[in-house]
């Protein structure tokens, strides 16, 4: 059984596709709870990460849709757990989140680029790509709308982790839109506490990558505290494309916001407080373990997207009153 699986050599991209496979197996165990998995598929996962440490020893974002998909451009395979039409569906789904992902990385490398080097770039041109860049990525996130909650459901619950276990595999981890938000604005408390939680489950690339805008981010390498420190000096122009790269970024987060109020209605038992204008207005960000009804990813799914909504709405208040506080004086 371990040849068949592959567990002999050292391919590292043969790892990750048998430790892939390995985990689906796991994972179709899982509705019938932790203990219904044979012992030797669980001793059979345990050898391949301790033979290949940056494997997730449990089914991550990155082998689920990262390892997942490339499996399926290199050679057209993709692992899902339903069959027929909603196999395609599902499919659809890992391969949206693979796809799109590259649009929202693309704007968070072009604001690093922004902090790091503000006299090498344009910065009207940087943000006015970074918004069109993100805009590209919600367009694409939007097509979920089109998965029914009904279908969801039916594969969703493979993806989720046992109490007490690893968190799921979710969209929560996927790493550019926190590079990202880091890039553009320092990292608040409640948000911080949410990155120490997450970080073992982003993409092993991310890691390090994360850890360190997070530290010259919370340092103030970011778009807004270079614009308030003088080192980004933003014209008119240059202040009114920050506000509509903020609001590319509200729109994505608003949109994730709906997708998933409609996928996980239990997680939504109060519909009120989620508009844009009730966001803005919420007393500041909620704790985000403070869960009745936690998503795949073991957090309080509505209070990590409100919150999100939140501090972006709050950035966009102090961007207008800075562009607007010359004229008042």
């Amino acid at each position: 059984m371990v040849k068949a699986f592959g567990l002999v050599g050292d391919d590292p991209r043969a790892a990750r596709v048998t430790q892939l496979d390995l985990l689906f197996m796991l994972g179709g165990f899982a509705p019938a709870g932790p203990l219904a998995a044979p012992r030797e598929l669980t001793e059979l996962i345990s050898a391949q990460s301790a033979r290949f440490r940056s494997l997730d020893p449990h089914l991550s974002y990155e082998l689920l849709i990262d390892v997942n998909c490339e499996e399926y451009r290199r050679c057209g395979d993709i692992r899902v757990f339903s069959p027929g039409q909603l196999g395609t569906l599902e499919r659809d789904f890992y391969l949206g989140h693979y796809l799109s992902e590259p649009w929202i990385r693309s704007a968070a490398y072009g604001l690093r680029a922004l902090i790091t080097a503000p006299d090498a770039v344009k910065p009207v041109a940087v943000l006015d790509d970074a918004a069109r860049c993100v805009a590209e990525f919600t367009s694409h996130m939007a097509s979920y709308r089109r998965l029914s909650g009904e279908a969801f459901g039916r594969f969703r619950h493979f993806h989720m982790g046992h109490p007490g276990g690893p968190r799921g595999a979710s969209g929560a981890f996927m790493p550019s839109v926190q590079l990202l938000e880091l890039a553009l604005l320092p990292p608040t408390t409640e948000y911080g506490s949410y990155l120490d939680l997450a970080m073992s489950y982003f993409p092993t690339w991310s890691r390090p990558v994360v850890a360190q805008w997070r530290s010259a981010s919370s340092l103030g390498m970011n778009v807004w505290q270079s614009v308030r420190d003088g080192r980004l000096v933003l014209d008119g122009a240059g202040a009114e494309r920050l506000v509509q790269l903020i609001d590319r970024f509200v729109d994505f987060r608003m949109v994730h916001l709906g997708i998933t109020r409609r996928m996980l209605p239990e997680a939504f038992p109060d519909r009120t407080g989620l508009t844009r204008r009730e966001i803005g207005a919420q007393a500041g960000e909620r704790g985000v373990l403070n869960a009745e009804h936690p998503g795949t990813s073991g957090f309080s799914v509505r209070d990590v997207l409100t919150n999100a909504v939140h501090r972006l709405l709050e950035l966009r208040r102090e961007v207008l009153s800075s562009a607007s506080a010359p004229a008042n004086q």
